[in-house]
């Protein structure tokens, strides 16, 4: 949903560390600074500098040594990832991809990387689907006015219209173009490429690849991806091939273009894919990128994330190839495995059945979710396996994978299987198939009913919060409408924040009108800044636009606090409606002291949202169904991007 470059660079730290980051000196290190674990902000400098000063960092962005303690090249600040450029925040609270970085054959994480929540961050917009949502309801509404002769009643989303795009919307970003500060360029750029259309705005978006921060620089090369303009593709290679002519583009002079900025350019090819624009040839040439051997290993998984979004079979033999072989890079390997998933290569599943064995902890959790994309539900000998992998597999990223890719494929024995881990199965197996449920009725209408009625029954049972929070979120894919009034009792109830997070999403999902006086209350809640944007997405669910001025009503009174600026200010994009355009506006073209820096950054990622040509953010694309386990530092910051 949100969700944002769903719009969404990382609110989440932003909002538990902002205002302590201010007391260090008084300067507020913004959301370049400091190396805070799971750090982000809108977008950031990448320096690790006090102060969050915008610089170019040191070329890299690959991936940390095993067992190292945290950080990326590129990222000195220490134990954050790279911030995501030109985005807002995950409701759920960024999570970074700081920890452990998995190395050799057996991968090693933090708990929390092997934790629900990370699947469903990064999986949600496909079942939130906000923009649609709004976009219907003004439909209806429009359709309601037409028929009561032109009477509007006012409790109605108002959708931003093309004519509101352009005379404000556009304007205004363009104008952010040139602010000073570099969150909101990176911010405007990937804005007007989820608003912009055609040719017309290749030129603006352009002109930012030669800024002086490199994130502006790596956000200019998405935006390119975004806009899906065919004319962007050739000056995108000369980007990725380090050529004279990309080093002019992005201002280098003689010195080499950093890697992570042509591991960019690279996805940005792929995303401009999405719409269907390119020929064999340039599939050819990410098959042969992909498969170029590089101490940097974002040069060769950028063009395998890139493959992953080009719709088509035309290279699904050279897949298969690379997939299986067991001297490529193992990196290489995983991404390229979901992309057979992704492009619906259903000639891979044998292949595939034999990599959940695979020596590669990598290539198993790959296999594993294409098999949930490809897998037919009679295919019973393929579920067998994917059942006993959930039931046996040392390694737990194995198993989630394998529990959410028997919820993708939908059979009745796996819907079977799923239940009877939810009631006996470990907490962390049930919170997977709970969710794997969700997924499963969210997708087919077979025993919605009986999945729902287990899982509220196990929600009234369990004691622990954390437990509560798939649950939650099942219950609200499976609209199972006995559940509303226990989880609204939830939102009013002393309890943890985060839950009633996942409670107020829930409730949205089930369109529970009944829910909005104590949804709203959590949003005018001072707290909380997550929780508050959460609660506001989830009153975008429901269409209400008071949720508007609430919000208005948020920022006026927290001028004092980035943390709540941030939050409210990119929330006010999550309702959708169309009154939010003329404040948002105001942010990024009046900058004063009430308006500041952070809050002009958000308020272009908020207009990206408002005006954005997708019904699901495109960057959604590579969220969705990833292998967010093997990561490199491009990815990780692909990932946190909304």
């Amino acid at each position: 949903m949100r969700k944002t470059l769903s719009l969404l660079g990382c609110v989440f730290a932003l909002c538990l560390f902002a205002d302590a980051a201010l007391g260090h000196g008084g300067t507020y290190t913004g959301p370049g600074g400091g190396g805070t674990p799971g750090y982000g902000g809108p977008t950031g400098g990448g320096t690790g500098q006090p102060g969050g000063n915008p610089g170019n960092g040191p070329p890299g962005g690959s991936t940390p040594p095993p067992g190292s303690p945290g950080g990326t090249s590129g990222n000195p600040g220490g134990g954050a990832p790279p911030v995501r450029p030109g985005g807002g925040a995950r409701p759920s609270g960024g999570r970074g991809f700081g920890g452990t970085t998995p190395g050799g054959k057996k991968s090693k994480y933090t708990p929390k990387h092997l934790n629900w929540d990370w699947w469903w961050d990064l999986n949600e917009e496909r079942f939130l689907n906000l923009k649609s949502k709004v976009r219907q309801q003004a439909a209806a509404s429009e359709n309601k006015d037409k028929f009561l002769g032109g009477v509007d009643d006012g409790d109605d989303i108002a959708l931003v219209s093309q004519k509101l795009t352009r005379n404000s919307i556009l304007p205004a970003l363009k104008l952010a173009l040139k602010d000073s500060y570099y969150d909101a360029r990176a911010g405007a750029v990937i804005a007007l490429g989820k608003v912009g259309k055609g040719e017309e705005l290749i030129d603006n978006i352009k002109g930012l690849l030669s800024d002086k921060d490199k994130v502006v620089r790596e956000s200019a090369c998405l935006a390119l991806g975004i806009l899906g303009s065919k004319g962007a593709v050739t000056d995108l290679f000369e980007v990725v091939r380090n050529t004279r002519k990309g080093k002019k583009l992005v201002g280098v002079g003689t010195r080499d273009i950093l890697n992570r900025t042509r591991a960019f350019a690279t996805v940005a090819i792929g995303l401009i894919g999405t719409r269907g624009q390119l020929d064999s040839e340039i599939t050819g040439e990410l098959l042969k990128l992909a498969q170029t051997p590089s101490k940097q290993k974002d040069l060769q998984v950028g063009p395998a994330l890139a493959l992953q979004l080009i719709p088509g079979n035309d290279a699904v033999p050279q897949m298969l190839e690379i997939f299986k072989d067991s001297q490529q890079d193992r990196f290489v390997r995983a991404h390229i495995g979901v992309a057979l998933g992704k492009v619906g290569a259903k000639s891979a599943v044998g292949t595939l059945v034999k990599g959940l064995s695979d020596k590669v902890n990598f290539v198993q959790y790959s296999s594993a979710i294409s098999l949930g994309l490809l897998t037919e539900k009679e295919d019973r000998d393929t579920i067998n396996k994917l059942i006993r992998k959930a039931k046996s597999a040392s390694d737990r990223g194995t198993r989630n994978f394998c529990i959410m890719a028997l919820g993708e494929i939908g059979n009745a024995k796996g819907r079977a299987f799923l239940m009877e881990l939810a009631k006996k199965g470990k907490l962390h197996d049930q919170s997977f198939a709970c969710l794997a449920l969700g997924v499963m009725g969210f997708k087919f209408d077979d025993e919605k009913t009986e999945m729902g009625r287990l899982i509220l029954d196990l929600y009234r049972k369990t004691k622990s919060e954390s437990q509560r929070g798939p649950m939650a979120i099942a219950l609200g894919l499976l609209e199972y409408v006995p559940a509303q009034d226990v989880m609204r009792q939830g939102l009013v109830r002393p309890g943890s924040q985060n839950l009633k997070g996942n409670l107020a999403t829930a409730l949205g999902l089930m369109n529970d009108k009944h829910a909005i006086p104590s949804i709203q209350e959590l949003v005018k809640q001072k707290g909380d800044p997550d929780l508050r944007k959460r609660a506001a997405i989830a009153l975008g669910l429901l269409q209400d636009t008071e949720g508007v001025e609430i919000l208005r009503k948020v920022i006026s009174e927290s001028t004092a606090s980035k943390a709540i600026l941030g939050a409210a200010t990119v929330a006010l994009g999550y309702i959708g409606d169309r009154s939010a355009v003329e404040i948002l506006v105001d942010f990024v073209e009046n900058p004063k002291k009430t308006h500041q820096d952070v809050t002009r950054a958000f308020a272009t990622v908020a207009l990206g949202f408002l005006g954005d040509k997708d019904d699901i953010p495109l960057l959604s694309k590579i969220h969705e169904h990833s292998n967010y386990l093997a990561q490199t530092a491009a990815l990780a910051e692909l990932l946190s991007i909304l």
